[in-house]
């Protein structure tokens, strides 16, 4: 079982990279956004900082789809090492860029790494995993990018936005190094026939010699999901993928519109806004500290109490905190004195990161990773992620117009108002997947939407 673990925390160093793609945008923006910027060549407006910060999320669509044709194809283990290759471009682009332009591209090629990071590797940890521990292995994705993101933080206001992006090579090159000697998915081995392979793979992960039921388990499941069309007709019309499909479309909603990227992304700006005592950037370090924090508590809690459950407090927790945020600046929009209150928004960014960082972040990834069949799987998760980065690429361009427009509380009160609905409809449509194989799993979906 040392190998499982192993495969998990060597695999999730190449989403600690992605973290820090994230990460990089709250200390460089502020610097490259300064009017009295004479330190470096590029400085941006309010128009081409939302470029800068949301194109990657386009680069992610485009990566999620071309996902789904390398998982198939050169497996599960492959797929992932690939994302090194975007992100060593991109890191080194971002170095040497000259004008906005360059900065696009590079954000652009970013999001293909996160892409592809973000639908391969769920995919990988919870086919690797055993039932009983599969939420912690799947959680630890969100813990691997929250804490490339904390590095960003922490580092980045002390660091020129060359010296930073050099640094951050360091994620995707050692993560190269480190997960190369690790296992394929024995279900991407059996889904190529090769089951002295699989059997090989799952005599690693656990362990042991002994994997003859479990083996026979799986390829009892994917054959019995292979006989099925793989498109998306079967995606739409077979019923249990169908609510598979509109689950986790929701979820991932869910977690755009609670202001999950706009408050990662924009931490420093935003709390600039607050004429704080305390600088932005202490307190965005505040919150990439505990966003590690909380996402490592989540993941061993998550095999405990459910996913359902930590969902639902998740949501109501982030609306309660967005709208701590959203009062604050709705008061300083009405011009009244806010001056004994402004640590305010810092309470309510902090309480947001502690909320989401407790279920919304991590557990979508694990559910992600446990309800697609293994026919679709792929298929299932690209389109997922497509729509998911799309809206927080539309989140993302449309904040600091919308925010610059109409002050910062409009933005916050619509992200209040989505987590509320959102705990409604996990409560009442979302099933959970705690303690069950993903066999059982789909037993349930099917025989539920019948």
């Amino acid at each position: 079982m040392k190998i499982v673990y192993l495969a998990a925390i060597t695999g999730n160093v190449g989403m600690l990279s992605i973290g820090q793609f994230v990460g990089w945008t709250s200390p460089s923006l502020s610097k490259l956004m300064q009017n009295n910027n004479a330190k470096y060549s590029i400085h941006l407006n309010a128009d081409e900082a939302s470029w800068v910060a949301s194109v990657i999320m386009l680069g992610a669509a485009i990566g999620a789809i071309i996902s789904g044709f390398l998982l198939n194809v050169i497996g599960r283990k492959n797929t992932m090492l690939f994302t090194a290759v975007p992100s060593i471009i991109s890191w080194l682009m971002i170095a040497f860029a000259t004008s906005p332009w360059e900065l696009y591209v590079s954000r652009f090629i970013a999001g293909l790494s996160t892409g592809i990071g973000y639908s391969a590797t769920p995919i990988y940890l919870g086919e690797i995993s055993p039932a009983n521990i599969r939420g912690n292995l799947t959680s630890m994705l969100t813990v691997a990018a929250k804490l490339g993101t904390l590095i960003e933080y922490v580092i980045g206001p002390f660091l020129s936005v060359q010296n930073l992006a050099l640094i951050s090579l360091i994620g995707p090159c050692l993560f190269v190094i480190a997960f190369i000697w690790l296992p394929e998915s024995p279900y991407h081995f059996l889904r190529q026939n090769d089951k002295k392979r699989a059997i090989n793979s799952l005599i690693q992960l656990r362990g042991k010699e002994d994997v003859d039921e479990e083996i026979d388990n799986i390829e009892r499941s994917i054959k019995a999901d292979l006989v099925n069309e793989t498109g998306f007709r079967e995606l739409l019309f077979v019923p249990g993928n169908r609510r598979a499909l509109i689950i986790l479309i929701c979820l991932g909603g869910i977690q755009q519109m609670s202001g999950a990227q706009v408050v990662i992304q924009y931490t420093q700006i935003i709390l600039d806004h607050a004429n704080s005592n305390l600088e932005g950037k202490y307190v965005t370090m505040i919150l990439g500290v505990v966003q590690v924090t909380f996402t490592i508590i989540c993941m061993f809690v998550s095999d405990y109490s459910g996913r359902k459950s930590l969902l639902v407090i998740s949501a109501i927790g982030a609306a309660l905190s967005t709208a701590i945020v959203a009062t604050y600046f709705n008061l300083q929009y009405n011009n009244i004195n806010t001056s004994n209150i402004t640590w305010l928004p810092a309470v309510g960014a902090i309480m947001y990161v502690v909320m989401y960082c407790s279920g919304l972040a991590p557990v979508v990834f694990t559910v992600a990773s446990e309800l697609f069949p293994t026919n679709i799987k792929a298929l299932g998760s690209t389109t997922v992620l497509v729509i998911i980065h799309l809206w927080a690429f539309t989140l993302l361009k449309f904040y600091l117009i919308v925010a610059g427009n109409n002050s910062i509380h409009v933005p916050f009160w619509i992200f209040t108002a989505c987590s509320l609905a959102g705990s409604l409809f996990i409560l009442f449509y979302v099933p959970e997947t705690k303690g069950k194989t993903l066999e059982q799993i789909q037993n349930e979906l099917h025989s539920s939407s019948k």
